[in-house]
């Protein structure tokens, strides 16, 4: 295997997005309907927490929405490169000891627990086979929980 594999997570980007853009939305809406509409049905405590909440929420969306986008993974049959939303990673494959192989939930992605030393990479993947045959190839052992 001569070619570069490269894997993200765009596709899996939408969720997070339209989760964020909604929650964002009520953030503003509520306080807004709130006052142009002056009902008493709730108190500004209520519309308060209806906003922290909504607030809270937006932003774990968005930081779902920007991981899937920065998420990238590219292997050939040497090294491993990793780029994350804080952090970029490139090792060698045959620094790695033994790794670990599970599937993510019911997700198409396979995670991927290489070991290193004394340092431990998780790195999720569409592509189960061909990154265990790369990782057969250079006799690493695989543990099986």
């Amino acid at each position: 295997m001569d070619n570069k594999i490269i894997d993200g997570m765009k596709k899996e980007s939408k969720k997070p997005r339209n989760a964020m853009i909604l929650c964002y939305l009520f953030a503003v809406l509520m306080p807004l309907m709130h006052y142009l509409i002056d009902n008493d049905k709730f108190s500004d405590t209520d519309i308060l927490l209806i906003f922290l909440w909504c607030f809270i929420f937006g932003s774990i969306g968005l930081y779902g929405w920007l991981y899937a986008i920065k998420y990238r993974v590219e292997f050939d049959n040497e090294k491993v490169y990793l780029k994350t939303l804080f952090r970029t990673i490139e090792l060698n494959i045959c620094d790695v000891k033994k790794y670990t192989c599970n599937r993510y939930r019911k997700s198409v992605f396979y995670q991927f627990n290489l070991f290193i030393n004394d340092k431990k990479i998780l790195i999720n993947t569409r592509y189960k086979d061909e990154f265990e045959k790369v990782l057969k190839d250079y006799k690493i052992e695989q543990i099986i929980k």
